[in-house]
């Protein structure tokens, strides 16, 4: 027999003073009598009595050293060898997708999903056990394995959806890895069959059960939601929006946009079944803010009728040129972007300037601001190789922002220096190596342009002040104005240059709570955003920013319902299974001690109390 407690078994140093109750005399109460001839006997017996017979005749005081040898045991834990039976481990998925928020029906998806997982948690049996699981961007395990039902149920009755969609091949592929040493394990999917992520882990999988919850209905949602630079005015900025109908009739839908507190403007818009509707949205003022879309449907998924986007306030860039000819000048001042500023020989600051072109002219070894360097010699501190007379463009990257509207095909070069300097990614290459490549340089983001402009024909071509003035946007962030504020629910935040390491960024969600993350290597980083909203980024020294999350998703959208998978108890029957171990006897030493106090009393009431 082992015993979990052995400390316990002190408390028989309990005996002795037991015992010294009992051999304890009783002190005789004094009376006067008349006569003691009656007693005689009686006196002569308590004379001649020895300490031991009381000892020996009294059954409570056996009784009595039972029980505290009972009870004493019970605190010490006793066990024994034997096997223990093993009931079945089931884990449950919640989808905690933004669809299953949706109210068809009522109260919502998302509500009949916990009601499902409520009763199975009601229908365990003592043996068996369960974990939750919900699915969001990232698995969460809200409950692991465990046999408490009450416990269970209480973490389910909070679980709410998120604003975000889920990967449910990731969540079954994480409840299958936690519960592969189960003998018998189950797992169950609880969902409205959005994600189709979950058929590949079907396939992974076979023995996984699907449960399918909700009712099709039909829904308007913003899909996609996008600001961009004005192609006609330099400094004003374009809201794109696609609406779409799933399901049901066409109809009208009432469109709202909204800056800040006040109404840009309101239309209805026809929206037909099955195919997107852009919308372009202008005037949107010359001052940042946010801008809301809003749809009037009235459907049952209110998530997707909000949409909302950071318009940067938009500013002129201030560019100093070093060694830049009237050509080049000319090209950046026909963008209304940008002010020009010839360098008069005095390096240029960050207070003076936002972006430096290089023109023929050395980049120096620690830049202070972000350049573009046309046909340096030396960049960094390191010198580009000798020059290499007639390269042919071979391939470039076409998406790239710098090559917007550029065609460099058939461009002619004389000469170039086409050797990047370590760790640059080439735009533009050659046959005899890159002729324009990005990378950075002492902590700054630089473009180089290995050749002279003045030694080819692009001079000669639409396609220069192009990439002049496409470069000095990429280098500004003029080109992504407001992208990088404006993310999909569900992406991660990550945001570098907050800070040294080990100071800490504050994110403030929509819904009033906030999270906080460490900065390390230079980049502070925040998981999944799971809320739709504005969210405010909070870093030290008083710097913030404002990140603007929507849930623009045609999977979460689309609330049809797939055809439920009936549920096998994960495939095969649950059978009890036993393992070796030990088997504890505390309840039933407990037991015993309840029967002999139950048998003390009525032996104290029925033979020793009179």
């Amino acid at each position: 027999m082992n015993f979990a407690n052995p400390a316990a078994l002190w408390l028989l140093v309990a005996v002795p003073p037991l015992l010294s109750l009992y051999f304890l005399r009783v002190r005789r109460r004094r009376v006067k009598v008349p006569s003691v001839l009656l007693w005689a006997t009686v006196v002569q017996n308590q004379r001649t009595a020895r300490p031991w017979d009381k000892f020996r005749k009294h059954l409570l005081l056996w009784l009595q050293l039972l029980l505290l040898l009972l009870l004493t045991l019970a605190l010490a834990g006793p066990s024994l060898p034997g096997t223990t039976r093993l009931g079945a481990s089931t884990v449950w998925i919640l989808d905690g997708s933004a669809s299953m928020a949706a109210a068809a029906p009522n109260p919502s998806r998302f509500a009949v999903a916990k009601d499902f997982l409520l009763d199975a948690i009601a229908d365990l049996e003592p043996a068996d056990e369960g974990m939750i699981v919900l699915a969001g961007p990232e698995p969460k395990v809200v409950v692991s394995f465990s046999r408490d039902k009450e416990l269970l149920a209480s973490a389910a009755r909070a679980l709410e959806p998120t604003s975000a969609p889920a990967s449910l091949g990731a969540a079954v592929d994480l409840a299958v890895a936690l519960a592969r040493t189960r003998p018998d394990r189950g797992v169950v999917v609880v969902t409205d069959g959005s994600d189709r992520s979950l058929d590949l882990a079907l396939g992974r999988h076979p023995h996984v059960a699907v449960e399918t919850v909700g009712e099709p209905a039909t829904n308007v949602a913003i899909t996609a939601l996008d600001l961009r630079r004005s192609p006609t005015a330099d400094l004003e900025s374009e809201l794109f929006v696609t609406l779409r109908r799933f399901g049901g009739e066409p109809g009208p839908v009432g469109v709202e946009v909204w800056k800040g507190d006040a109404l840009l403007t309101s239309e209805t818009v026809g929206v037909p079944p099955g195919s997107p509707v852009p919308r372009v949205y202008r005037d949107l003022g010359d001052e940042g803010g946010i801008v809301r879309v809003h749809l009037e449907t009235g459907d049952a998924q209110p998530v997707d009728d909000d949409a909302v986007a950071w318009l940067e306030p938009p500013r002129r860039r201030k560019v100093v040129c070093v060694g830049c000819t009237a050509l080049t000048a000319r090209a950046v001042l026909s963008d209304d972007r940008f002010q020009l500023e010839m360098s008069g020989g005095a390096a240029p600051t960050a207070e003076d300037a936002d972006v430096v072109l290089y023109e023929k002219v050395s980049v120096p070894a620690e830049p202070v601001l972000p350049y573009l360097a046309l046909g340096p010699p030396i960049v960094g501190g390191e010198s580009l190789g000798e020059p290499v007379p007639w390269p042919r463009i071979t391939s470039w990257k076409r998406a790239h922002p710098v090559l917007r509207f550029v065609e460099p095909a058939g461009i002619l070069v004389s000469e170039a220096r086409p050797s990047a300097p370590p760790g640059w990614a080439p735009l533009l290459e050659s046959d005899a190596g890159p002729l324009l490549s990005a990378g950075v340089t002492g902590g700054m983001r630089g473009l180089v342009l290995h050749f002279d402009p003045l030694a080819s024909d692009l001079p000669l071509r639409v396609a220069y002040p192009l990439l002049v003035l496409n470069s000095l946007g990429w280098l500004t962030g003029e080109e992504a104005r407001g992208q990088a504020r404006t993310l999909p629910a569900g992406a991660p935040l990550v945001r570098r240059g907050w800070g040294d390491d080990g100071d800490v960024v504050r994110l403030e969600r929509p819904d009033g709570t906030d999270v906080q993350a460490p900065v390390r290597d230079g980049t502070v980083r925040f998981g999944s955003l799971v809320h739709t909203g504005v969210h405010r980024l909070l870093g030290p020294e008083g710097r913030q920013e404002r990140v603007a999350v929507n849930l623009v998703s045609d999977a979460e959208s689309d609330l049809d319902v797939s055809p439920a998978t009936p549920i096998d108890a994960g495939g095969r029957p649950v059978e009890a299974t036993a393992v070796v171990g030990r088997r504890s006897v505390v309840r039933p030493v407990l037991l015993l001690v309840a029967l002999l106090f139950c048998s003390e009393w009525w032996l104290w009431q029925r033979r020793y109390r009179d």
